[in-house]
């Protein structure tokens, strides 16, 4: 008899499971990733929401690795991109159907670049359109949540590729691995501390700089996927030019401090917000656990997910329902099937 559950148990579960399926993709990845020659040109890498995301959160990852892998959503590799035959793009989606993805690959196959493909599914139009195709070794437990495992699977796979590049060694990723459950216990610390001071009637503003304007949009993102909340993404310097005078009194401003200059920027915001609204820096770092750039993005994608679920649960959002039971949300799921299945 299959088990029934919640969403929002769900939710819970995959957030928890990253600890066993992220150790056990290690392997199958390393392999698979060694198979792949390195590039001789540009690197490009993307897709649509998360998979847009992921490699731009990963930039201070790659830099370490000494590889200049260049985000880009699919829409801009598809529409804005010249493309010459010597480039390598790397292109996710976890379905491997959605259209904008698959139509960057032909694109980009057209122009005579390489495609590398990262999909659960390797008999999907993003796999036959590619060169090569990575096929993650896991099966996503649910793709009704805010999405969790998925993200981190791919945010694996994308540096397993590039260490490989990189000529690094393949045991130095399974020592980080081994580390998650670590960090999964210090992130759920850290969100229910930072989470207990959101007045769930306010706004919510993520800003980060570099790398973490993307883990700031993939923030902003799971509180859409949650019940379309009111969740804004911003560069950290960019919103006090302007969109700091949308603050109000109930709003919260999480702050997505990574690099030195960010965090002290970060502070000075925060300062001035001190006594006018909830203004919290979310640490992304951690020295006595988080030893390299990865493990950073990992510590503050697990924070950003605990947020989220905990976050739900305390405003008696039922992620089992459209809009997670708000208003319209039968409309706004026919909407976005339509638009989805529509490509210009």
């Amino acid at each position: 008899m299959t088990e029934s559950i919640s969403m929002n148990e769900m939710m819970a579960r995959e957030i928890a499971a990253q600890s066993e399926i992220l150790l056990a993709c290690v392997a199958p990845l390393t392999e698979r990733a060694a198979r792949i020659a390195a590039p001789i040109g540009r690197v490009f890498a993307g897709g649509c929401g998360d998979s847009a995301f992921a490699p731009a959160a990963l930039g201070t990852v790659f830099c370490e690795l000494g590889i200049n892998v260049q985000p880009r959503t699919s829409m801009e590799l598809s529409v804005f991109t010249k493309f010459v035959s010597t480039d390598t793009v790397i292109l996710s989606s976890i379905s491997g159907g959605t259209k904008r993805t698959v139509e960057a690959a032909n694109v980009t196959r057209k122009a005579g670049a390489r495609v590398i493909a990262l999909t659960c599914n390797g008999q999907s139009n993003l796999a036959n359109a590619a060169d090569e195709t990575i096929v993650l070794p896991f099966s996503p437990l649910s793709r009704k949540t805010p999405h969790t495992l998925d993200y981190t699977v791919t945010l694996l796979a994308l540096v397993q590729l590039v260490s490989a590049w990189a000529g690094r060694p393949a045991n130095n990723m399974l020592t980080l691995i081994e580390t998650v459950p670590a960090l999964l216990r210090n992130a759920s610390e850290t969100a229910m501390a930072v989470g207990g001071k959101i007045d769930p009637d306010g706004k919510l503003f993520f800003l980060g700089a570099g790398p973490g304007l993307a883990n700031a949009n993939y923030a902003a993102a799971k509180f859409h996927e949650a019940g379309g909340i009111l969740a804004i993404a911003a560069e950290t310097e960019n919103f006090i030019h302007g969109m700091n005078f949308m603050v109000e009194p109930e709003d919260s401003i999480l702050l997505l401090a990574g690099a030195e200059p960010v965090f002290r920027r970060s502070e000075q915001i925060a300062a001035a917000f001190a006594g006018f609204a909830n203004c919290q820096i979310i640490p992304t770092r951690n020295s006595d656990i988080t030893p390299s750039a990865f493990a950073n993005t990992l510590l503050v994608t697990f924070v950003l997910q605990y947020l989220c679920l905990n976050f739900a649960n305390g405003s008696g959002l039922d992620l089992d329902r459209p809009r997670s039971g708000r208003a319209n949300g039968e409309r706004h799921i026919a909407i976005q099937s339509k638009i989805m299945a529509e490509l210009c």
